[in-house]
């Protein structure tokens, strides 16, 4: 890495108070931010790391609202944002800036960018006639509405939308459709993933319409500098927060400081603004005379119960402070991180993130510190570690070699995955390093050592080990800083907290350890229950005793052996059996569709079982499957398979299981069910 970043998230509109989704997002911005201003330090470069997050206040929804409530729309942002402050706060979000659409200074720079785009001759006033949707800021053709009775319904936000009629000025956005082409040819990864940037080379090459950029029915909003009558369409107003943070238009065109960030922006959004930021952002530069963004990253949407967030809907509202109230927030970041292949869709269930909790945090993680720190207070000495140099021969240099060579691993490949916008990748990474050490711990057997008074090889052992706990809690700052914090503060190296680790693994440094103290303490199952009953909304005294996901709301069985979740030949009829004939009412019943694998891992402490993460196209579902000894994880990314969506879902091994792939033969001789074309994810098989 080398040079400035800038990353920033959407502004959010402030007619909702934070929740999943805007926690994901900034949790992800936030995250990147950490890394790069670690590895900054590390490298020696000191390049500047730049994190703005914010609120978009106007328009005509936000004057709505606050008619309603009885305030001024200014009072009605102020309280949103207070709200939204605060989570952030909360969250460890460590945002450089905080832009709002309602400030003096981003009045200025709007004003700016308008002039800019005048001055470029492509601003043009002419009469307007058609479809708005104040919920989207957008006008709508025929083709981008439904019709109920007589109603024209926007598909986003379900309601109508108003036909407006009115003079307008208009951006001459057609004029930009080949500059646009050109520029998305020479940037490749101008827009990630390549597939959101082929939807927008299709949309942009079947034509572009000019852009009615102002309102004179829309008051809450900035007035056009020439024409005060006009209100600034709101996506000019909104998209221009990039560049206000680093002192307006006219900076971002003259003053190097400005100039290099913006050459370093990376805007992440989700895919329902992708228009916006992939076509009329930067053609919008293009008229102003400046350069569009660096990149633009777009994730998926996060749903609950398979359902996209929406305040309209209570069965998706996921508070994060409710569940911080009683995990912390460090664990929901790591969720977020973890769970999610940022850039597809994710399926949230209140299990899954204790699942992940437990078995990840609770016991990977906690464990691996809570037993290096009890057995190195049986040292002489203790609480003190003084620094251990470790000799290059010995009984245990295999199981030395092992453990390193794992541990400088970690760091090359989460430092890759991080610079390549991949969380999950980065932390997958970084706890394989952290079951190697557990897996060296069992092998070295140091209470053994210490039983025996070895107290020389005892040193040995737990130095090696809290080398890689030092760096594990390196690598995870960027997902969980409070949690690395206590890490590093319970193994003595407080000081290093804000660094990021070598590659070449180091000699433990030395440090004075604290007395061991649960990161992350246990929650017994009744507790779960009752927690995700709560969250939920169910209420305790209703919550069935075990749940399978929030989805599905039904009792889970739990499956404690190595079980296939792959449907085998042997499924349902012993092998060479004729099965028992049924009609086609009730093959209809199975809901068979092709699912693209995300990721692939093994359920720890098992030797047959990965857990995978299968792309439905409108959603993500885990899967555990039998399939370990024929398919390794690496093997299974990017397969399509044939997936049963309506199975009941099932607990193996801790982990929900929400439905089976399917694979012809047993554990000896396994093929997996395939097609032979390739079809989109989610794609019913009949």
């Amino acid at each position: 890495m080398s040079g400035p970043f800038y990353v920033t998230t959407p502004i959010y509109y402030v007619n909702s108070v934070p929740h999943l989704g805007t926690f994901y997002t900034t949790v992800v911005a936030d995250a990147l931010s950490r890394y790069h201003r670690a590895r900054a330090g590390r490298d020696g470069s000191g390049a500047e790391t730049f994190f703005l997050t914010g609120l978009d206040e106007h328009g005509q929804r936000i004057e709505r609202l606050a008619k309603d409530k009885g305030i001024p729309p200014q009072q009605f942002c102020d309280d949103v944002a207070t709200k939204f402050q605060a989570m952030w706060q909360r969250a460890s979000i460590t945002n450089d800036d905080f832009i709002r659409t309602t400030q003096p200074r981003h009045r200025a720079s709007v004003e700016q960018m308008w002039g800019r785009i005048a001055a470029s001759g492509d601003l043009y006033t002419a009469d307007y006639e058609g479809l708005y949707c104040d919920g989207c800021e957008e006008w709508k053709t025929d083709d981008d509405v439904v019709v109920e009775g007589d109603v024209k319904i926007c598909p986003t936000h379900r309601r109508p939308v108003d036909k407006v009629k009115e003079k307008n000025h208009f951006f001459r956005l057609s004029a930009y459709q080949q500059r646009l082409l050109d520029f998305y040819a020479a940037h490749p990864d101008f827009v990630r993933p390549e597939s959101r940037l082929n939807e927008v080379i299709s949309f942009v090459s079947g034509g572009l319409r000019d852009l009615s950029v102002s309102r004179v029915s829309v008051k809450w909003g900035l007035p056009v500098p020439s024409d005060p009558g006009h209100t600034i369409y709101v996506w000019i107003d909104a998209l221009t927060n990039y560049v206000t943070a680093l002192g307006g238009p006219e900076a971002v065109a003259t003053q190097p400081r400005a100039q290099a960030l913006w050459g370093a922006s990376h805007h992440l959004i989700a895919k329902d603004i992708l228009r916006f930021h992939a076509v009329y952002w930067p053609a919008m530069l293009m008229a102003a005379g400046l350069p569009p963004p660096s990149q633009i990253f777009c994730h998926g949407y996060l749903t609950v119960k398979g359902q996209k967030i929406s305040k309209s809907l209570p069965a998706t509202k996921v508070d994060p402070n409710t569940i911080a109230d009683e995990l912390g927030v460090d664990p929901l970041r790591y969720f977020v991180l973890r769970e999610y292949t940022f850039g597809a869709d994710g399926d949230f269930t209140y299990e899954t993130l204790f699942q992940r909790y437990e078995s990840d945090l609770g016991n990977d993680l906690g464990n691996l510190l809570n037993r290096t720190i009890s057995l190195a207070r049986k040292l002489p000495g203790s609480p003190a570690l003084p620094a251990f140099a470790r000799p290059v021969t010995g009984p245990r240099a295999d199981d030395d070699a092992t453990l390193e060579a794992a541990a400088s691993t970690a760091v090359e490949e989460a430092s890759a995955a991080w610079e390549d916008f991949a969380p999950s990748r980065a932390l997958e990474a970084t706890w394989a390093s952290i079951r190697k050490a557990n897996a060296y711990i069992d092998r070295t057997a140091p209470w053994k050592l210490a039983k025996e008074g070895a107290f020389a090889d005892l040193a040995h052992v737990i130095s090696q080990t809290c080398e890689v706990i030092r760096r594990a809690a390196l690598l995870v700052a960027p997902a969980m800083p409070t949690a690395a914090q206590e890490i590093l503060r319970q193994i003595g190296r407080e000081g290093d907290a804000g660094g990021w680790p070598t590659v070449a693994f180091t000699s433990w440094p030395g440090g004075t350890l604290a007395e061991p103290k649960p990161v992350f303490p246990r929650f017994e199952p009744d507790r779960q229950q009752a927690l995700i009953a709560t969250w939920s909304g169910v209420g305790p005294e209703t919550a069935p005793a075990s749940t399978a996901n929030a989805g599905a709301g039904k009792p889970a069985q739990d499956r404690s052996t190595d079980s296939s979740s792959a449907g085998a030949a042997k499924t349902g009829a012993a092998a060479g059996e004729t099965p028992s004939e049924i009609a086609i009412e009730d093959f209809a019943k199975i809901d068979l569709r092709a699912a693209k694998v995300l990721a692939a891992e093994k359920v720890p402490k098992t030797e047959k079982l990965l857990k995978l993460t299968l792309d439905l196209g409108s959603e993500q579902r885990t899967v555990v499957s039998g399939i370990a000894a024929a398919y390794p994880p690496e093997q299974m990314v990017g397969k399509t398979v044939i997936y049963l969506a309506n199975l009941k879902p099932a607990k193996i091994r801790g982990v929900v299981s929400q439905g089976m792939i399917l694979a012809a033969g047993d554990a000896d001789v396994l093929a997996m069910s395939a097609l032979d074309k390739d079809v989109p994810p989610g794609t019913k098989i009949r």
